[in-house]
């Protein structure tokens, strides 16, 4: 039995995601959001709509056997009528639970989610291009690389990172 189970997030982990991204964000260049741009009414916010009647999104958070929170990940529906078969993926596994399968749980209870999901035929993400522990995940759940944005992240140093496009495709596996 795994050390980690998932579950729909709910509006009272709101405030424990946002600070888990917060704390993320602190390591220049894995998240684009600087902490301070992180707010906890947003996520409560973002909850709310993607675990709606309706919406067609998830909100899916991975908790520890004593029910703490260690990583959270979402699909959010594209607005628009023409691109509404496309959902863009963020999945955060919270600072001190890397390496444990935490990111691995989420995407294939996504990726679940998402083959039974009818309206779904491609999932989006963006990923840093120095993230290869996030980007190998990604391609053995199915994900392709389809771009690279170049010079989106600049750290404090000046330096700049790239962003790698992936796709995950259904029907493509």
């Amino acid at each position: 039995m795994s050390e980690f189970s998932v579950r729909a997030a709910r509006v009272e982990d709101a405030q424990y995601l946002a600070a888990a991204e917060r704390e993320t964000a602190r390591t220049p260049g894995l998240l684009r959001s600087k902490p301070e741009e992180l707010r906890d009414e947003t996520f409560t916010a973002r909850i709310e709509q993607l675990e709606s009647p309706g919406m067609h999104g998830r909100y899916l958070v991975a908790v520890d056997a004593q029910g703490s929170l260690v990583g959270h990940a979402l699909l959010d529906p594209m607005p628009l009528i023409q691109c509404a078969h496309v959902f863009r993926l963020t999945i955060v596994v919270h600072p001190g639970h890397t390496s444990r399968g935490v990111g691995r749980l989420l995407m294939n209870a996504l990726v679940a989610w998402a083959s039974e999901n009818e309206r779904l035929e491609k999932i989006e993400l963006l990923v840093r291009s120095t993230n290869t522990r996030a980007i190998r995940l990604y391609q053995s759940c199915g994900f392709v690389a389809e771009g690279r944005l170049c010079r989106v992240i600049k750290l404090p140093s000046g330096e700049f990172i790239d962003d790698i496009a992936m796709a995950w495709h259904r029907g493509a596996r």
